[in-house]
């Protein structure tokens, strides 16, 4: 990046003219030829007729005198028919011009419809994925709850079973005991009537015989119920585990169920099962709109395309082919701006200025346009004014630039006259060169700090350079009012290099500041000089985003632009871009791009190009409908006009 002090080239690409012969004249030229042979042939049959009656007078004689009559008359017909012939000729072409050019331009709203709605499709169509998309995914996440939910519940019920299945096995058990305590029982009974029986028996003899035996049943008897109480004694020892066992799994149930009842994590899955449910519904709904409105752009494309089919058939019916190309016409509807780079100073003009050619376009139109530059020049207000007054450009209406925006953004200020330099006042600073109110140089006491100023011709300050060490870090640009427009900071290893600039609102705040790197620049908007609007990578970025949401921001503005602008492609592939864009091609060397420009989907309907050369190198290539108009090169030299010197006063702290 060069300083703004620096030399600044900028060239601005020559065009080319072409002048179109319209299809009116010649039919004209030729009704008039056409009427002047049949006068010819007229006059030549008159004297014919006039040589044969002097050679031949019996014949002339003979002929009838109505005869001749009728010939006179039908010879006056004839050349009344011819005459209305050339006429309807003359008609047929014009109207047959007006119905290619409104055919033309039906085919071109069409095309810009059709593109508008397949971009809408397109947007529709990635809206209705999107929705799809987060549908699955608000599905399978509420499936996952789900899951996890029923997994928690499904622990539970397996809680729930196995204490279940041990009750079952406890009161089993409890029955065996009920039956062994029932036959122990019985055994008891058995064994208090044998011991009864022995005690009542009377007869000696017997008595030890019965005795024996009933010792033996009491025997057998205390035997079975050893077994039986070893039997109630694991039954006993069954049970009280089984308890226990399921005096375990009862307090895992409650405490399972209580924690169901209670989690917090479980309510809140419960919860978030419920607007995911919410969620799902909308979402589905919204899928719904999605379709829908899918379906009414499908019938939108389906009209289009028919339309476009009926439009080829007119088209291929009249002209006997689906192509046409018109003249590019500019329509005083419309709001037309053309791009330059700069505006060049009425000194470096010669006569091959393009602007001037381009503004010869519009010559027998009611149609103006504005002028449109990207670059910053401290004298472009001065430059414009100029080119106004000497009636430069005739059909140019008004100026357009980012950097001359900034300065018409917050209170306007008046002409300055005194300006106060932002010196250290502790310091004593001495004028070198100059004088004190117009100083040229000015040293501090020390010498290691010098300011240089320079001066415009009418004497209105132009910059303050300021020096460190003969080191210089810093630059004021000002405008012709003397008001400050922008400060540049110098790259403290290179002092030929921006290192940082920083542009001002007339009420001295930040509009604009820009950071340069060794391979990029950093471009920040800042509003009300405190907050950072827009950031951007690169200044072809920031011009892009100031043409779209600034400049041109309706769709009844056409920009012509040279193919050759660095952000002509990004411009053409804008989808936010809502302005027409005309480009102005110079060459078609740049296969890819001119592709891009005459492709059947491209937005550009209309083009300018600078010679016949460059308009049958793209006419060869062209397959679709178009309007194009070629440059006609012309020039102007125009004098330098005088400037008026206006009187500056600079203020410098405790100046010896």
């Amino acid at each position: 990046m060069k300083l703004f002090g620096g030399k600044k080239q900028t060239t601005v690409p020559a065009h080319r003219h072409e002048s179109v012969i319209k299809a009116k004249g010649s039919n004209s030229t030729a009704g008039s030829q056409s009427a002047t042979a049949t006068k010819t042939v007229i006059h030549t049959t008159a004297q014919l007729q006039d040589g044969q009656e002097d050679k031949q007078d019996a014949v002339a004689a003979e002929i009838n005198h109505d005869d001749a009559q009728s010939l006179e008359t039908a010879v006056e017909e004839r050349q009344q028919l011819e005459q209305q012939v050339d006429q309807l000729n003359e008609q047929y072409g014009t109207a047959r011009g007006h119905l290619r050019s409104k055919l033309l331009t039906e085919k071109d709203l069409l095309r810009s419809q059709s593109r508008r709605v397949n971009q809408l499709y397109e947007v529709a169509s990635e809206q209705r994925n999107a929705h799809f998309e987060t549908f699955g995914k608000l599905q399978a996440k509420r499936t996952a709850l789900l899951a996890q939910i029923k997994q928690n519940d499904a622990h539970r019920q397996e809680l729930q079973n196995s204490c279940d299945k041990h009750a079952r096995t406890l009161r089993m058990l409890q029955a065996q005991l009920a039956t062994v305590k029932k036959e122990r029982q019985s055994l008891s009974d058995q064994e208090h009537t044998l011991i009864g029986a022995i005690n009542t028996q009377s007869n000696l003899t017997d008595m030890m015989s019965v005795i024996n035996d009933k010792r033996q049943q009491i025997t057998a008897i205390n035997a079975q119920d050893h077994d039986l109480k070893l039997t109630l004694s694991g039954l006993n020892t069954s049970v009280a585990q089984e308890q226990t066992t399921i005096n375990k799994l009862q307090e895992q149930v409650r405490s399972a169920t209580q924690q169901a009842a209670d989690n917090q994590q479980i309510i809140d899955l419960k919860h978030q099962v419920e607007v995911l449910t919410t969620q799902l519904s909308d979402q589905q709904a919204q899928l719904s709109k999605d379709d829908e409105k899918l379906g009414e752009l499908r019938s939108q494309k389906n009209v289009l395309s028919q339309s476009f089919d009926e439009l080829a058939d007119r088209m291929k019916f009249y002209f006997n082919s689906t192509k046409v190309i018109d003249t590019y016409n500019f329509d005083p509807k419309r709001h037309y701006v053309l791009y330059s780079n700069t505006l060049l100073p009425l000194g470096q003009l010669n006569g091959e200025f393009s602007l001037q050619r381009i503004d010869q376009l519009f010559d027998n139109t009611r149609t103006q346009y504005d002028i449109l530059t990207t670059d910053f020049n401290r004298e472009l207000g001065t430059i414009w004014a100029t080119y106004q007054s000497q009636g430069i450009l005739r059909h140019a209406h008004d100026l357009m630039n980012p950097y001359l925006a900034m300065q018409h953004e917050g209170r306007r200020q008046p002409h300055q006259t005194d300006i106060v330099l932002p010196l250290d006042q502790a310091q004593d600073w001495q004028v070198e060169e100059g004088t004190r109110e117009q100083p040229e140089k000015i040293k501090s006491k020390t010498s290691s700090q010098v300011v240089t100023l320079q001066y415009r011709t009418d004497r209105s300050l132009s910059s303050v350079m300021y020096y460190q060490d003969e080191q210089l870090y810093k630059m004021a640009i000002y405008d012709s009012k003397n008001v400050l427009l922008a400060t540049q900071y110098a790259d403290p290893h290179d002092a030929t290099k921006a290192a940082s600039e920083i542009y001002y609102r007339p009420d001295h705040s930040v509009a604009l500041e820009k950071v340069y790197f060794p391979d990029h620049v950093v471009v920040q908007s800042t509003e009300d000089a405190k907050i950072v609007e827009h950031a951007f990578d690169s200044e072809a970025s920031f011009y892009e985003w100031w043409l779209i949401s600034h400049a041109l921001t309706s769709c009844q503005d056409s920009l012509i632009i040279g193919t050759e602008a660095p952000f002509f492609k990004r411009l053409l592939n804008d989808s936010a871009r809502k302005f027409e864009l005309v480009p102005l091609i110079s060459s078609t060397a740049d296969t890819s791009l001119i592709d891009a420009i005459i492709a059947d989907d491209s937005p550009i309907n209309n083009v300018l190009v600078s010679n016949e050369q460059v308009h049958q190198s793209l006419m060869d290539r062209l397959n679709r409908d178009m309007h194009i108009q070629v440059v006609d090169p012309t020039g102007l030299v125009t004098p330098k006009p005088k400037q008026k010197k206006v009187k500056t006063r600079i203020y410098i702290p405790k100046v010896g």
